[in-house]
């Protein structure tokens, strides 16, 4: 086609063909370009372009040291395993992904500085929807970012920028599961919101005994919230609260009960000093629980936290309610913890020494503070069989040889989907063509981890599955259920 336009140049001009060296020329696929160029975009139209075999960079920001580090080390590990892969197998058309991970000690305003580090603004333009002034060490999409609180900082700064921020690993819904209203944010994991729904299923009809009585009003009662006193606990707090309303909804205030709802008790955040004053409150309310009747009390504790606090407050409640022979007969006692507690950092916290507790029943038998402490989970349990967790396994074992963990599968899973999009993609990484990509092209994806995976202009929110995982007493877990919002609970 060159060689065409080339001779009826010449042929117009009656002069010798003319030097066509840096002439751009208009395409529809690839094998209209010569060798080196792709047909890609330039200036909104159709056009070859040099192939570009730079490294791709993604940026993540995340706790790496301090006592939430295990989240963030490990969804860094499930990444870097991931991008190891793809790279071995001649990563995105030619082109290596690289990690840029920072630490930002689960601080909101480092998570911030770390941000515009990963983004190099230069010059920051005053206005929401000015882009800032950025240089070219900037990375290409942010990836895996940790956290709520960091998040609500972040994810605004990405969005004015015009950059990808992918998969982080929060549930919450502001600016990631608002309607698209952020179309930069683009999530792999259910939320929080959905979380409480197998929760609240859970409870009312799949567990035994039952804790929520349908249609009882009183059932909010014997459900207790012990959460993080910031956004995250918020977060988690309110999809809670919500799940029960749709089932059983909380009665009205009256003159004899106002503002009626599920208890809530709290820790700060990075503070595990202050989960104290949680246990003495909880110990207050399953006391006043008993003062009501003389039958057994089947009570939920839901868990909007982080592993330390969790693990001090589970084996600060079981302490107080085995320390008593009537309150150990009559409270019959779950734990159920969001995703982001960090499950295999909290199973190992609870069958650490010391690893039980004396029953109080009878004041022999030992128990352990681990045995059948919930954990809904957003990816399927890392020992199984399924191809893309099968994966997952050897990809680990030859990134690092290390041991498997939820956190780190979701990491994998969520630089899987990434990358896959970036293949689907095209040679041309540019934003708004990923962005298209995802929009349009990431359907009913089967990475080969149980479910389907899909994007769409009014869904940025990939998969919608909830896994139920029970804490063993040896730290090993089973999965007795897997939980959508069509189907609800489907045993395992």
């Amino acid at each position: 086609m060159r060689a065409l336009f080339a001779l009826l140049a010449a042929l117009a001009l009656g002069c010798s063909a003319p030097d066509l060296g840096n002439t751009t020329f208009s395409c529809r696929t690839d094998v209209d370009c010569s060798a080196g160029e792709v047909c890609g975009n330039l200036g909104g139209s159709p056009a070859c372009v040099a192939v570009s075999h730079d490294p791709i960079a993604v940026g993540m920001s995340g706790p790496l040291q301090g006592p939430s580090q295990d989240l963030g080390n490990e969804m860094r590990r499930g990444i870097q395993a991931m991008f190891a892969r793809v790279n071995r197998q001649g990563g995105v058309h030619g082109r290596e992904l690289v990690l840029k991970a920072l630490n930002d000690n689960y601080d909101p305003g480092l998570a911030l500085e770390n941000t515009k580090a990963l983004l190099d603004i230069e010059q920051a333009v005053p206005g929401a929807d000015q882009p800032d002034v950025r240089g070219k060490d900037s990375v290409f999409a942010l990836l895996g970012n940790i956290g709520t609180p960091t998040m609500l900082e972040t994810a605004p700064l990405a969005t004015k920028n015009r950059t990808l921020y992918f998969a982080p690993y929060t549930g919450s819904q502001r600016y990631l599961r608002d309607g698209t209203n952020s179309p930069y944010v683009y999530n792999y994991r259910a939320g929080y919101y959905q979380e409480t729904d197998a929760m609240v299923d859970y409870l009312s009809s799949y567990r035994q005994p039952r804790v929520i009585s349908t249609p009882s009003a009183d059932s909010y009662r014997r459900i207790i919230a012990f959460t993080q006193r910031d956004s995250y606990g918020d977060a988690g707090y309110n999809g809670l609260v919500n799940s029960y309303n749709r089932l059983a909804p909380l009665p009205q205030p009256d003159s004899t009960r106002a503002n009626p709802s599920i208890a809530r008790l709290y820790y700060d955040r990075e503070d595990v000093a202050s989960v104290g004053p949680a246990i003495t409150a909880a110990g207050q309310l399953l006391t006043a629980l008993l003062a009501q009747t003389s039958e057994l009390q089947s009570v939920a504790i839901v868990i909007v936290g982080t592993y330390q606090p969790a693990n001090k407050f589970v084996r600060g409640v079981l302490d107080w309610v085995n320390a008593d022979q009537m309150r150990a007969s009559r409270i019959d006692l779950t734990f159920l913890n969001v995703s982001f507690v960090g499950s295999n950092a909290l199973a190992d916290a609870l069958s650490s020494p010391p690893e039980s507790y004396v029953d109080g029943r009878d004041g022999k038998t030992k128990k352990s503070y681990a045995e059948g402490v919930m954990v809904t989970q957003v990816v399927p349990y890392y020992d199984t069989e399924s191809p893309g967790v099968t994966e997952y396994r050897a990809d680990i074992q030859a990134f690092d040889g290390g041991d498997y963990s939820f956190t780190s599968l979701e990491g994998y899973i969520a630089a899987r989907l990434f990358s896959r999009a970036l293949l689907i993609n095209g040679h041309e990484v540019e934003t708004e063509a990923v962005r298209t990509t995802l929009d349009g092209a990431v359907r009913e994806l089967d990475i080969g981890i149980g479910t389907l995976l899909s994007f769409s202009s009014t869904n940025h929110q990939a998969s919608q599955t909830v896994w139920g995982s029970v804490i063993q007493a040896d730290g090993s877990f089973k999965v007795p259920f897997t939980w959508n919002p069509t189907t609800h609970i489907q045993p395992n």
